[in-house]
């Protein structure tokens, strides 16, 4: 009941923490694309106001198209353009997509990956070991030596729930077939 408890626990605290972290980054993106908008429209208002002049307009000639894209972003609302980037770089992984994360892992070599590998293998393994250490010391009162030693030791009395039982009703399990 009580590892029941602490996994519930630790899946809340885990999944707050992504979304906390995820909705800080999309708020960061937003603010980003926002503040760089305003100062585009801030640093082209110059050459907004100037091309309303004909002969400023047909003094760049070949040019023409700069009023054309000042003009645009002028129009542009910046709130629009922020949630379009907030859109755009919304991954599950980050601010950068799942795939951008899985090739800069592998361009660190072999290490890395056998590495990232090992401990997302290993990672739910020493949770469990270490929420039993929690458990033992809780449950028994004793001293950390003790519910160390018996975290090491297996447990046979088949209230683990994570060992499979040693008998079915078919017969005895051993050694991967039905006697």
């Amino acid at each position: 009941m009580m590892l029941a408890s602490m996994l519930r626990l630790m899946i809340i605290c885990m999944t707050t923490f992504w979304i906390v972290s995820f909705s800080v980054g999309r708020f960061f993106v937003f603010y980003e694309a926002y503040t760089s908008t305003l100062r585009i429209i801030r640093d082209e208002a110059w050459i907004r106001a100037q091309c309303a002049d004909p002969q400023f307009y047909s003094n760049l000639k070949q040019h023409s198209d700069l009023c054309q894209s000042v003009q645009i972003n002028f129009e542009r609302s910046p709130f629009l353009v922020a949630l379009n980037a907030v859109s755009e770089t919304a991954h599950l992984c980050g601010r950068y997509s799942c795939t951008e994360n899985l090739m800069a892992i592998s361009r660190g070599g072999w290490p890395v990956m056998l590495s990232v590998g090992f401990f997302s293998l290993l990672a739910p393994t020493l949770l469990v070991q270490v929420m039993r250490l929690l458990m033992s010391s809780s449950s028994s009162g004793s001293s950390s030596s003790s519910s160390f030693r018996g975290l090491l030791s297996s447990s046979s009395s088949g209230s683990d729930p994570f060992l499979l039982p040693k008998s079915s009703s078919a017969g005895e399990y051993h050694a991967g077939k039905f006697l």
